[in-house]
Protein backbone atom coordinates (compact mmCIF):
# COMPACT_ATOMS: atom_id res chain seq x y z
CA UNK A 1 0.00 0.00 0.00
CA UNK A 2 2.61 2.34 0.80
CA UNK A 3 4.54 1.47 -2.10
CA UNK A 4 1.31 2.83 -4.58
CA UNK A 5 1.00 5.94 -2.75
CA UNK A 6 4.64 6.39 -2.63
CA UNK A 7 4.27 5.78 -6.58
CA UNK A 8 1.42 8.33 -7.30
CA UNK A 9 4.05 10.92 -5.46
CA UNK A 10 6.60 10.41 -7.38
CA UNK A 11 4.24 10.51 -10.44
CA UNK A 12 2.99 13.51 -9.48
CA UNK A 13 6.05 15.56 -8.52
CA UNK A 14 7.26 14.81 -11.75
CA UNK A 15 4.28 16.25 -13.37
CA UNK A 16 4.78 19.20 -11.57
CA UNK A 17 8.35 19.64 -12.17
CA UNK A 18 8.33 19.03 -15.86
CA UNK A 19 5.04 21.57 -16.38
CA UNK A 20 4.75 24.40 -13.81
CA UNK A 21 1.37 25.40 -15.21
CA UNK A 22 -0.89 22.46 -16.36
CA UNK A 23 -3.68 23.41 -19.25
CA UNK A 24 -6.97 21.82 -18.23
CA UNK A 25 -5.83 18.86 -20.66
CA UNK A 26 -2.94 17.67 -18.52
CA UNK A 27 -5.28 18.60 -15.61
CA UNK A 28 -7.60 15.87 -16.92
CA UNK A 29 -4.62 13.27 -17.23
CA UNK A 30 -3.63 13.75 -14.24
CA UNK A 31 -7.15 13.46 -12.87
CA UNK A 32 -7.18 10.28 -15.14
CA UNK A 33 -4.31 8.24 -14.11
CA UNK A 34 -5.28 9.28 -10.18
CA UNK A 35 -8.62 7.67 -11.02
CA UNK A 36 -6.86 4.49 -11.98
CA UNK A 37 -4.70 4.57 -9.21
CA UNK A 38 -7.52 4.71 -7.04
CA UNK A 39 -9.47 2.14 -8.65
CA UNK A 40 -6.54 -0.47 -7.65
CA UNK A 41 -6.78 0.36 -4.12
CA UNK A 42 -9.20 -2.29 -2.71
CA UNK A 43 -9.74 -0.67 0.87
CA UNK A 44 -11.80 2.73 1.89
CA UNK A 45 -8.63 3.64 2.98
CA UNK A 46 -7.07 3.52 -0.82
CA UNK A 47 -9.73 6.14 -1.22
CA UNK A 48 -9.07 8.25 1.53
CA UNK A 49 -5.78 8.04 0.47
CA UNK A 50 -6.54 8.98 -3.45
CA UNK A 51 -8.62 11.59 -1.89
CA UNK A 52 -5.45 12.90 -0.20
CA UNK A 53 -3.66 12.97 -3.05
CA UNK A 54 -5.55 14.60 -5.55
CA UNK A 55 -6.88 17.77 -2.81
CA UNK A 56 -3.02 17.58 -2.46
CA UNK A 57 -2.56 17.81 -6.52
CA UNK A 58 -4.93 20.25 -6.57
CA UNK A 59 -3.77 22.62 -3.89
CA UNK A 60 -0.11 22.25 -5.44
CA UNK A 61 -1.98 22.95 -8.77
CA UNK A 62 -3.82 26.19 -7.18
CA UNK A 63 -0.55 27.48 -5.38
CA UNK A 64 0.83 27.64 -8.76
CA UNK A 65 1.46 30.93 -9.97
CA UNK A 66 -0.36 31.42 -12.76
CA UNK A 67 1.61 33.27 -16.34
CA UNK A 68 0.76 36.48 -16.57
CA UNK A 69 -1.22 37.23 -19.82
CA UNK A 70 0.56 39.04 -22.29
CA UNK A 71 -0.81 43.50 -22.84
CA UNK A 72 -3.17 43.32 -25.48
CA UNK A 73 -1.42 45.64 -27.88
CA UNK A 74 -3.14 48.89 -27.80
CA UNK A 75 -6.08 49.54 -30.26
CA UNK A 76 -5.29 52.10 -32.93
CA UNK A 77 -6.21 55.01 -32.57
CA UNK A 78 -9.38 56.12 -34.63
CA UNK A 79 -8.62 57.60 -37.56
CA UNK A 80 -9.98 61.85 -36.74
CA UNK A 81 -13.51 61.83 -38.59
CA UNK A 82 -13.12 64.86 -41.34
CA UNK A 83 -14.30 67.93 -40.08
CA UNK A 84 -17.91 68.11 -42.08
CA UNK A 85 -17.69 70.87 -44.70
CA UNK A 86 -19.28 74.12 -43.77
CA UNK A 87 -23.08 74.66 -44.79
CA UNK A 88 -23.36 77.59 -47.43
CA UNK A 89 -24.50 80.49 -45.81
CA UNK A 90 -28.19 81.07 -47.36
CA UNK A 91 -28.67 83.91 -49.76
CA UNK A 92 -30.34 87.11 -47.87
CA UNK A 93 -33.98 87.16 -48.90
CA UNK A 94 -34.78 90.09 -51.08
CA UNK A 95 -35.84 93.06 -49.28
CA UNK A 96 -39.85 94.02 -50.19
CA UNK A 97 -40.05 96.78 -52.57
CA UNK A 98 -41.22 99.65 -51.05
CA UNK A 99 -44.92 100.37 -51.53
CA UNK A 100 -45.27 103.08 -53.82
CA UNK A 101 -46.14 106.25 -51.84
CA UNK A 102 -49.72 107.41 -52.38
CA UNK A 103 -49.84 110.59 -54.38
CA UNK A 104 -50.96 113.76 -52.49
CA UNK A 105 -54.22 114.70 -53.51
CA UNK A 106 -54.04 118.07 -55.08
CA UNK A 107 -54.39 120.93 -53.80
CA UNK A 108 -57.60 122.64 -54.57
CA UNK A 109 -56.86 125.62 -56.82
CA UNK A 110 -57.69 128.87 -54.91
CA UNK A 111 -60.80 130.85 -56.04
CA UNK A 112 -60.14 133.52 -58.51
CA UNK A 113 -59.76 136.49 -56.76
CA UNK A 114 -62.54 139.62 -57.15
CA UNK A 115 -60.93 141.48 -60.23
CA UNK A 116 -60.58 144.85 -58.46
CA UNK A 117 -63.23 147.58 -59.99
CA UNK A 118 -61.32 149.80 -62.49
CA UNK A 119 -59.90 153.44 -61.07
CA UNK A 120 -61.42 156.44 -62.62
CA UNK A 121 -59.51 157.54 -65.72
CA UNK A 122 -57.44 161.03 -65.00
CA UNK A 123 -58.79 163.61 -66.83
CA UNK A 124 -55.85 164.48 -70.05
CA UNK A 125 -53.87 167.66 -69.42
CA UNK A 126 -53.56 170.06 -71.92
CA UNK A 127 -50.69 169.51 -74.05
CA UNK A 128 -47.94 171.96 -74.53
CA UNK A 129 -48.11 173.91 -77.33
CA UNK A 130 -45.50 172.64 -79.81
CA UNK A 131 -42.16 174.20 -80.27
CA UNK A 132 -41.51 175.17 -83.65
CA UNK A 133 -39.16 173.54 -85.71
CA UNK A 134 -35.94 174.30 -86.10
CA UNK A 135 -35.24 175.50 -89.64
CA UNK A 136 -32.79 173.18 -91.43
CA UNK A 137 -29.49 174.79 -92.04
CA UNK A 138 -28.34 174.23 -95.62
CA UNK A 139 -25.37 172.71 -95.67
CA UNK A 140 -22.30 174.55 -97.75
CA UNK A 141 -21.74 172.74 -100.29
CA UNK A 142 -17.30 171.87 -100.59
CA UNK A 143 -16.25 173.83 -103.21
CA UNK A 144 -15.45 172.10 -106.44
CA UNK A 145 -12.15 171.54 -107.39
CA UNK A 146 -11.40 172.05 -110.60
CA UNK A 147 -10.78 169.59 -113.46
CA UNK A 148 -7.31 169.44 -114.41
CA UNK A 149 -6.24 171.09 -118.00
CA UNK A 150 -5.86 168.07 -120.13
CA UNK A 151 -9.35 167.41 -119.37
CA UNK A 152 -10.91 170.49 -120.76
CA UNK A 153 -9.36 169.59 -124.16
CA UNK A 154 -10.99 166.47 -124.32
CA UNK A 155 -14.29 165.19 -126.01
CA UNK A 156 -17.20 162.85 -124.88
CA UNK A 157 -14.58 160.21 -125.23
CA UNK A 158 -11.03 159.33 -125.30
CA UNK A 159 -9.20 156.86 -127.42
CA UNK A 160 -6.16 155.37 -125.14
CA UNK A 161 -4.36 152.19 -125.74
CA UNK A 162 -4.16 150.02 -122.48
CA UNK A 163 -0.76 148.58 -121.26
CA UNK A 164 0.31 146.31 -118.27
CA UNK A 165 3.35 147.69 -116.08
CA UNK A 166 4.43 146.57 -113.21
CA UNK A 167 0.92 144.62 -112.10
CA UNK A 168 -0.67 148.38 -112.94
CA UNK A 169 -2.93 148.80 -115.79
CA UNK A 170 -2.46 152.46 -117.71
CA UNK A 171 -4.36 153.93 -120.34
CA UNK A 172 -2.51 156.04 -122.40
CA UNK A 173 -4.21 158.69 -125.13
CA UNK A 174 -3.72 157.65 -128.31
CA UNK A 175 -3.52 161.98 -129.23
CA UNK A 176 0.30 161.62 -127.06
CA UNK A 177 1.24 158.44 -128.73
CA UNK A 178 3.55 158.28 -131.97
CA UNK A 179 4.32 153.95 -132.22
CA UNK A 180 5.57 151.23 -130.11
CA UNK A 181 8.92 148.84 -130.05
CA UNK A 182 10.02 146.04 -129.26
CA UNK A 183 12.30 146.77 -126.67
CA UNK A 184 15.00 144.05 -127.53
CA UNK A 185 14.75 145.01 -131.46
CA UNK A 186 16.11 148.69 -130.41
CA UNK A 187 19.87 148.95 -129.59
CA UNK A 188 20.42 151.43 -127.13
CA UNK A 189 23.20 153.34 -124.90
CA UNK A 190 22.14 152.84 -121.23
CA UNK A 191 23.47 156.33 -119.79
CA UNK A 192 21.39 159.02 -118.07
CA UNK A 193 19.68 159.17 -115.09
CA UNK A 194 18.37 156.27 -112.32
CA UNK A 195 14.65 156.88 -113.61
CA UNK A 196 16.02 155.98 -117.39
CA UNK A 197 16.88 152.78 -118.82
CA UNK A 198 18.49 154.54 -121.74
CA UNK A 199 18.37 156.38 -124.79
CA UNK A 200 18.53 155.21 -128.66
CA UNK A 201 18.21 157.45 -132.37
CA UNK A 202 20.81 159.83 -133.19
CA UNK A 203 22.19 163.06 -131.74
CA UNK A 204 20.43 165.12 -131.60
CA UNK A 205 17.45 162.93 -132.27
CA UNK A 206 17.58 160.96 -128.63
CA UNK A 207 14.58 158.75 -127.91
CA UNK A 208 14.63 158.45 -124.18
CA UNK A 209 13.44 155.24 -122.50
CA UNK A 210 11.77 156.22 -119.24
CA UNK A 211 11.65 153.19 -116.50
CA UNK A 212 7.69 154.01 -115.92
CA UNK A 213 7.28 152.18 -112.82
CA UNK A 214 10.47 153.92 -110.92
CA UNK A 215 8.82 157.21 -111.98
CA UNK A 216 4.87 156.59 -111.10
CA UNK A 217 5.23 154.51 -107.99
CA UNK A 218 8.88 154.55 -106.37
CA UNK A 219 7.10 153.41 -103.07
CA UNK A 220 5.93 150.17 -104.82
CA UNK A 221 9.27 149.63 -107.75
CA UNK A 222 10.82 146.46 -106.83
CA UNK A 223 13.23 145.57 -110.20
CA UNK A 224 12.87 142.34 -110.14
CA UNK A 225 9.15 142.48 -110.93
CA UNK A 226 9.94 144.83 -114.41
CA UNK A 227 9.44 142.66 -117.19
CA UNK A 228 9.53 145.22 -119.28
CA UNK A 229 9.66 144.05 -123.29
CA UNK A 230 7.22 147.24 -125.13
CA UNK A 231 7.71 150.90 -125.45
CA UNK A 232 5.37 153.42 -126.71
CA UNK A 233 7.03 156.59 -128.05
CA UNK A 234 4.97 159.56 -126.84
CA UNK A 235 4.29 162.79 -128.83
CA UNK A 236 7.93 164.78 -129.81
CA UNK A 237 9.64 161.33 -130.00
CA UNK A 238 11.89 162.60 -127.31
CA UNK A 239 10.64 160.01 -124.71
CA UNK A 240 9.21 156.71 -124.76
CA UNK A 241 7.63 154.34 -121.87
CA UNK A 242 8.79 151.29 -120.95
CA UNK A 243 5.89 148.52 -120.33
CA UNK A 244 5.71 144.90 -119.68
CA UNK A 245 3.09 144.18 -122.80
CA UNK A 246 0.24 146.01 -125.12
CA UNK A 247 -2.74 145.49 -124.08
CA UNK A 248 -5.70 146.57 -126.31
CA UNK A 249 -7.66 149.65 -127.50
CA UNK A 250 -10.54 151.29 -125.68
CA UNK A 251 -12.68 154.20 -125.74
CA UNK A 252 -13.64 155.96 -122.64
CA UNK A 253 -16.32 158.22 -121.59
CA UNK A 254 -15.16 161.42 -120.10
CA UNK A 255 -18.66 160.95 -117.93
CA UNK A 256 -17.18 157.81 -116.63
CA UNK A 257 -13.92 159.14 -115.48
CA UNK A 258 -13.29 159.63 -111.60
CA UNK A 259 -10.90 162.78 -112.62
CA UNK A 260 -8.55 163.73 -109.97
CA UNK A 261 -8.88 167.36 -108.73
CA UNK A 262 -5.66 167.30 -106.59
CA UNK A 263 -2.34 168.42 -108.49
CA UNK A 264 -0.33 167.43 -105.62
CA UNK A 265 -1.31 163.99 -105.26
CA UNK A 266 0.06 161.99 -108.28
CA UNK A 267 0.03 164.99 -110.73
CA UNK A 268 0.75 162.59 -113.40
CA UNK A 269 -2.94 160.95 -112.77
CA UNK A 270 -5.67 162.20 -114.98
CA UNK A 271 -8.64 160.13 -113.67
CA UNK A 272 -9.54 156.26 -113.19
CA UNK A 273 -11.91 154.46 -115.32
CA UNK A 274 -13.02 151.31 -112.71
CA UNK A 275 -14.78 149.20 -115.81
CA UNK A 276 -11.23 148.69 -117.07
CA UNK A 277 -9.52 149.42 -113.72
CA UNK A 278 -7.11 151.51 -114.80
CA UNK A 279 -5.36 154.43 -114.51
CA UNK A 280 -5.29 157.69 -117.05
CA UNK A 281 -1.93 159.07 -117.16
CA UNK A 282 -2.12 162.76 -117.96
CA UNK A 283 0.57 162.94 -121.02
CA UNK A 284 1.26 166.54 -121.50
CA UNK A 285 2.08 166.76 -117.56
CA UNK A 286 4.49 164.29 -117.72
CA UNK A 287 5.97 165.34 -120.64
CA UNK A 288 7.09 168.92 -118.95
CA UNK A 289 8.35 167.48 -115.87
CA UNK A 290 10.35 164.51 -117.76
CA UNK A 291 12.02 168.02 -119.25
CA UNK A 292 12.90 168.97 -115.78
CA UNK A 293 14.03 166.68 -114.32
CA UNK A 294 17.07 166.66 -117.20
CA UNK A 295 18.04 170.13 -116.68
Amino acid sequence: MADQKQVVYEYLEALLNDSPLLDEDETGQVTDDVQSAADVQEAPEENSVIAGSTEAVTTNTMAVEPEPEPEPEPEPEPEPEPEPEPEPEPEPEPEPEPEPEPEPEPEPEPEPEPEPEPEPEPEPEPEPAPAPAPQPVAAEAPEALPLPPAAAKLGAEVNCILVDMHGLKLAIPFDFVEGSLHLADISMSLDGPEWMIGRFGQEPAWTRIVDTARWLIPERYKPEYSRYSEIVILKGRRWALACDELVQSVRIPTAAINWNRDPNHRAWLMGTYMPERCAILDIEHMLLDFEAACV
